[in-house]
C-alpha cells in the first residue's frame, strides 16, 4: 500500500511545525507539572485528576505523532484562489484551493482533494468546468480569476 501524502500549503506547513513545537515543549511540561501535582495527591486507585493529566498526555503523544508525520510525508502546494461564476446559482464565489487538513468551508478555503479543487485545479481564467458531486449531482463554474499565492 502505497503512503499517503500531506498536501499542505506553505503556511499550513509552518503552522504544523508550531503546533509541533508547542505539543513537543510547551503542553508536555504543563501535562508533566499536572501529573506531579495529582501524585502529590496521594490515593492513585481513586485519582480522577492523575487519571485525567495521563489521559491528557496519551492525547498529546497522539497528536505529536500525527503531526510529525504528516510533516514527514507533506507536500507543499500553492494555494489557489479562484473566483468563479456558478452558472446554477448565477451567483459568484471565491474559494482558496488548500491542503485537506487546511480546509475549512467557514472561511471559504476548500481542499485541493475535494470535487471542486480537483475539478479547477490546472484550469485557466474563462474555462467552464463541471464539479462532479456523485455519480448524478454536479454544477457547473466559470473561472473569472486565479491567484496563485
Amino acid at each position: 500500500m502505497a503512503e499517503q501524502v500531506t498536501k499542505l500549503t506553505k503556511a499550513g506547513y509552518e503552522q504544523k511545525k508550531k503546533d509541533l513545537a508547542y505539543r513537543e515543549n510547551e503542553r508536555r511540561n504543563e501535562i508533566s507539572e499536572q501529573i506531579k501535582y495529582a501524585k502529590s495527591l496521594g490515593d492513585f486507585s481513586e485519582n480522577a485528576e492523575l487519571d485525567a493529566a495521563k489521559e491528557a498526555e496519551n492525547e498529546n503523544e497522539k497528536e505529536i505523532l500525527r503531526l510529525k508525520h504528516e510533516l514527514e510525508t507533506a507536500t507543499i502546494i500553492k494555494a489557489t484562489t479562484y473566483k468563479v461564476y456558478d452558472l446554477v446559482d448565477k451567483e459568484e464565489y471565491t474559494y482558496t484551493i488548500v491542503g485537506d487538513t487546511e480546509a475549512s468551508i467557514l472561511e471559504n478555503y476548500i481542499s485541493i482533494e475535494s470535487p471542486f479543487g480537483k475539478a479547477v485545479t490546472g484550469r485557466k481564467i474563462g474555462d467552464t468546468v463541471e464539479v462532479k458531486l456523485s455519480a448524478t449531482e454536479s454544477y457547473k463554474v466559470k473561472i473569472l480569476d486565479i491567484n496563485k499565492e
